[in-house]
């Protein structure tokens, strides 16, 4: 059985995510990498293809969006050989549908894609229009991953029937982040927000909540993404109080703020999952997210404390909770076991075939 993994999507969490399968795979030889030619990482096991990308938008957008890119690059796919197609993530590129349908009508070879968000986040048509095209591309799969059994009943609302979906868990190469730990930098009253900075993600009302504790904790805000101007001016007028690290946050730099936190606050008004919950756990730093989503499921799980979203009052009182609390980092997390469970949903649709 030979695997491909096609991820366009390898900056951040899935980038992070995808390591952290590639590094922990049982049977390395069996595992390839379909990847943009912007992937980086330190040498992995298995075998990596880097296709050409352009590094600006709006040029990458077009390529995504086109059929004769997307044929160029099929036609790499298919002269690799693999009996398993995996699309990680990217569900929402036309690129995508591109692929799935060719390898179905084509190859007659089993198509798995991977769903991170099976909801659009709100604040922007464009993830409506993305969402869309995802749903047209889990059409034509022949499988469907999601990463929480919150959206089993979203799934088969929307019409994939339980024995062609699989449910396997985010997981992070905490690694990453962890071999930039330095000693001696202690532990201070800080709150951290890390993660892009979007309009489903609730800052408003984290700094709402951050004014009520104003004289008892700081809070840094880190992570790239476009804050409105309103906001990023409030946060900006109380330098006693925040800290804004508005741009890709390196890792080194990402570890020495989980070090210094002693919360990690996840205010979000909507959300699917999130890699942010195993990084916090790693470093042993209690969560408080609101119930949305995923998320809830996996902060339960490390013992973090949830509250309801757009609630100021209740997301300050929960970062008080979570001051001092133990942290748990559950056994069904770790890489090794994600990974075998990867490889079990190979060896299940490869026994399948095409659907």
């Amino acid at each position: 059985m030979r695997v491909v993994i096609i991820c366009p999507a390898v900056r951040g969490a899935m980038g992070y995510h995808l390591q952290a399968i590639a590094r922990h795979y049982p049977v390395a030889e069996e595992l390839t990498l379909y990847v943009p030619a912007t992937f980086h990482s330190k040498e992995l096991p298995c075998r990596v293809v880097r296709y050409p990308i352009s590094q600006r938008a709006l040029s990458k957008s077009v390529a995504y969006l086109s059929w004769a890119w997307a044929r160029r690059r099929f036609s790499e796919i298919r002269h690799l050989g693999v009996d398993v197609f995996h699309l990680f993530n990217s569900d929402g590129y036309l690129s995508s549908w591109f692929w799935a349908r060719w390898v179905r009508c084509e190859l007659r070879k089993p198509f798995i894609v991977s769903v991170h968000d099976p909801e659009p986040h709100p604040g922007s048509w464009m993830n409506l229009v993305f969402h869309w095209i995802g749903r047209q591309t889990q059409r034509q799969a022949s499988h469907v991953h999601i990463f929480s059994d919150y959206f089993v009943p979203r799934m088969r609302a929307f019409g994939i029937p339980m024995e062609r979906l699989f449910v396997i868990p985010l997981c992070t190469d905490i690694s990453n982040f962890t071999r930039h730990m330095q000693s001696g930098v202690a532990r201070e009253p800080l709150v951290l927000f890390f993660g892009r900075m979007e309009a489903y993600k609730g800052l408003p009302v984290l700094v709402e909540a951050a004014e009520q504790l104003e004289g008892k904790l700081r809070f840094a805000l880190a992570g790239p993404g476009r804050l409105p101007r309103s906001l990023k001016q409030r946060i900006l007028a109380k330098p006693h109080l925040f800290e804004l690290y508005n741009y890709f946050v390196p890792e080194p730099e990402v570890a020495r703020l989980f070090q210094r936190a002693s919360v990690c606050v996840m205010p979000y008004t909507q959300a699917t999952q999130s890699s942010v919950p195993w990084i916090a756990a790693a470093f042993g730093v209690p969560v408080v997210a609101t119930a949305t989503g995923g998320i809830e499921s996996q902060v339960r799980q490390i013992n973090g404390v949830i509250v309801p979203p757009n609630d100021s009052r209740a997301l300050a009182q929960g970062i008080l909770e979570a001051m001092g609390r133990e942290v748990r980092l559950p056994e069904e997390w770790h890489p090794t076991v994600v990974a075998r469970q990867y490889r079990a949903m190979y060896q299940r649709v490869h026994a399948e075939g095409c659907l």
